[in-house]
């Protein structure tokens, strides 16, 4: 099993890069922030630059070291899921985030003065239960940003789950010499495994529209009430549509995403069903769509997406995409009933869209 300790440095660096590269495309505070944590993944500083060195390090020192990088990428992985699942750290993130620090500082002192008395499972614990810990919250935060889930993409969260339930077992398993390597080489495996479903999760594209150049509407952001003249529009052009409807019938240059509550996934060619609460996935699918030659956003499903998030939260996004829409040289058209708004949330929506 020469080949495992080459496996988990690849492994660890492509998660390191689709994190980097998913960190950059996006600019979320999350991704920056996971990469920062698999960067010190990929370090290893042990293996990969004192022993090649040649450089040692005194036994009783290796045995509070050795432990610090699980506290640090637990602590920066647990954040980076607060930030990803909520798009910001709360205070109450911060109290767990900072609760965990303190009881990192902690313990490294307790192992520094002998607390724990040469008890490797004892000493293993705190540590290895925060990164374990913190990479299954990570997995189940990253399943939300699956599409579709019998895709390579499920890879991503599965990998990291097995990861993380490893380092819950290690500090029992450690000392068992015939499941060691075994566990040893399945930390490898998953952490393939894993990368595997990163690089799919980042480069994932949605089909390049049939007709490349068509401008019905002057880029801008509008709303109308009239439903109609909405897909009139959106027949003519490069279509990503956001809909509550189930779409029968669908042509090469509308892509779109079914909002639904009863199905996850590709429904069929450049149709996917969506979770309305998935609206900041929705937002990296959508900057997606218009860097590929997509020119309209249609929107008929703002009513939905406000009763599921809210209407603060669903006028984010609606900012969000316009500013996506109209910076690509497109244009974005809400189709909405005002009466089902309050008068404040309409002029709101009319402060940033133009009535046609």
């Amino acid at each position: 099993m020469n080949f495992i300790p080459y496996l988990n440095f690849f492994s660890r660096l492509v998660l390191f890069v689709a994190a980097v590269y998913k960190a950059t495309k996006t600019r979320e505070k999350g991704w920056v922030t996971l990469s920062i944590a698999f960067f010190i993944f990929v370090m290893d500083i042990e293996n990969y630059i004192l022993k090649p060195l040649g450089i040692t390090i005194n036994h009783n020192v290796y045995q509070i070291v050795s432990k610090i990088p699980n506290f640090y990428i637990g602590i920066l992985t647990l954040g980076a899921a607060f930030m990803l699942k909520y798009g910001s750290i709360k205070p109450k993130h911060i109290l767990i985030v900072g609760t965990t620090l303190i009881v990192s500082y902690i313990w490294i002192f307790a192992m520094a003065i002998g607390l724990f008395h040469g008890n490797f499972t004892l000493a293993s614990l705190c540590p290895s239960w925060i990164l374990g810990g913190s990479l299954l919250y990570l997995s189940f935060v990253l399943c939300e940003y699956v599409i579709e889930k019998k895709s390579l993409q499920i890879l991503f969260p599965l990998g990291l789950a097995g990861v993380g339930i490893l380092n819950l077992t290690y500090p029992f398993t450690r000392e068992i010499e015939w499941f060691y390597p075994l566990a040893f080489f399945g930390a490898a495996i998953f952490r393939f495994i894993a990368a595997v479903g990163a690089l799919k999760m980042v480069i994932f594209s949605p089909k390049i529209p049939e007709r490349r150049i068509v401008k019905a509407l002057e880029p801008g952001a509008y709303w109308t009430e009239d439903e109609r003249k909405a897909l009139e529009i959106a027949s003519k052009m490069n279509t990503v549509m956001i809909t509550r409807r189930y779409p029968v019938k669908n042509n090469g240059n509308v892509l779109v995403y079914w909002i639904t509550k009863v199905k996850e996934g590709e429904v069929k060619e450049n149709v996917y069903a969506i979770s309305p609460t998935k609206i900041d996935i929705l937002t990296d699918l959508i900057a997606r769509a218009f860097r590929v030659g997509y020119n309209l956003l249609y929107i008929d499903a703002v009513e939905f997406l406000i009763l599921e998030n809210g209407f603060k939260a669903t006028a984010k996004f609606l900012y969000t995409v316009k500013d996506i829409a109209i910076g690509n040289n497109g244009s974005i058209v809400l189709v909405l009933n005002p009466k089902v708004l309050q008068e404040n949330q309409l002029k709101i929506i009319e402060r940033e869209f133009k009535k046609i």
